[in-house]
């Protein structure tokens, strides 16, 4: 056959194109006679088809600027380029587990899954690449927000809407219904609590508003939660949200708490404004009444403590000159005992100085006996002054 040909035509037809067998490789294997080899199934090496390596790699490092190693005598060989592109990947997949890490954030790295640690301080950070380890970079310094019965208008970042529906309409304490909306601001305190604790902590923390917000308005009256009692509200649901969610592990710190509007059912808004305003009337008039108590009263015992101590003043007085008159007759009388003709004269003389003293009679006599005229020179002048006044009335 054909393909069967023996040594010496090989060595004849050389230089000549070597015929295939029907298998697909060229007749150039030595065979001898009576030993019968298999054919080649593949392509010999002088075959057309033959993909020339060293070209390959020859192309490669002038497409890649000399990157790859010089090829040498012997060619660089299948296995070198192997052995350089494996520690090539290998680098690419160790620089693949370096993160960042910013001030406002932190890192929770997990190992097949499973929490290995966080990364507080910012900076670069690495952990082994995937799939070994991977990273969750979670932001714990922006403040975010819930609304609780009503959707915001502004685009407050990090913030969500719970839907709408009744959620604001809570039972009151004395048994009204109050129209009540209100935002939770709040932050990660945990990032891993964050993440692995609860499963859909936004969601959570909405719910323990509203459960809480509800609680808290079930133990207050209606008047009071729409008027003055609207600080206690917001600082006892603040705190009993955080005990909710610390319990729960959420690993987020709940800021504030601010009530938004505190209002009755739309249905019955005009009838509770009217009470509203009787209210007001009512607490209008009391605070008069109250002012004009506060201005008669404290008058009243000014008086009242006036009279008493002028009374006390007088009674102290009426003794005292009691006493000194009592006193003062008792030196009286001893002076009497010691001597009473002059006692008796000196008394009489003080009390007719006591008496004429405001008597206007003055008796004048001569030696003859004889009563003298008399001119009262002093009711005259009084007299005089006082007719220009009579005059003018």
């Amino acid at each position: 056959m054909p393909w069967n040909s023996n040594d010496d035509d090989q060595e004849d037809h050389r230089d000549q194109k070597p015929r295939k067998n029907p298998w697909g490789s060229p007749q150039n294997e030595d065979r001898t006679r009576g030993h019968n080899q298999r054919p080649d199934w593949g392509r010999g090496p002088n075959s057309d088809d033959d993909i020339n390596f060293e070209q390959m790699i020859h192309k490669l490092r002038q497409n890649f600027g000399g990157m790859l190693p010089p090829s040498h005598a012997g060619g660089f060989g299948f296995g070198k380029l192997a052995v350089f592109a494996v520690l090539l990947i290998a680098a690419a997949w160790m620089l693949s587990g370096i993160y960042f890490v910013q001030p406002n954030q932190n890192g929770v790295v997990l190992t097949f899954g499973k929490y290995t640690r966080t990364d507080e301080v910012p900076g670069i950070k690495w952990r082994a690449p995937w799939p070994i380890q991977s990273v969750q970079i979670v932001d714990v310094t922006t403040e975010r927000r819930i609304h609780i019965g009503y959707s915001s208008s502004s685009d407050y970042p990090s913030s969500k809407t719970s839907n709408g529906g009744h959620e604001s309409l809570m039972l009151t304490g004395d048994e009204n219904i109050v129209d009540i909306n209100f935002v939770v601001l709040w932050r990660i305190q945990d990032a891993k609590d964050y993440l692995y604790s609860i499963r859909d902590p936004e969601d959570t923390i909405e719910m323990v508003a509203a459960s809480t917000m509800r609680e808290i308005i079930g133990q207050t009256n209606i008047q009071p939660a729409l008027t003055d009692a609207r600080t206690k509200i917001q600082t006892d649901a603040k705190a009993l949200m955080q005990k909710l969610l610390d319990e729960y592990h959420a690993g987020v710190t709940i800021n504030n708490v601010q009530l938004q509007k505190v209002d009755p059912p739309a249905a019955v808004v005009d009838a509770f404004n009217e009470v509203q305003r009787a209210r007001q009337k009512k607490e209008e008039l009391k605070n008069l009444a109250e002012a004009y108590r506060n201005d008669i009263i404290p008058r009243a015992k000014g008086e009242a403590e006036k009279l008493r101590q002028d009374a006390d003043a007088y009674a102290q007085e009426v003794v005292s000159r009691a006493t000194g008159d009592a006193k003062r007759f008792d030196q009286v009388y001893s002076a009497y005992k010691s001597a009473k003709d002059v006692t008796a004269e000196r008394m009489y003389l003080e009390t007719m100085e006591q008496v004429l003293k405001n008597a206007k009679t003055v008796v004048m006599s001569n030696e003859n006996g004889n009563v003298l005229p008399f001119l009262p020179l002093n009711e005259t002048k009084t007299s005089v002054r006082s007719a220009p006044a009579v005059a003018a009335q």
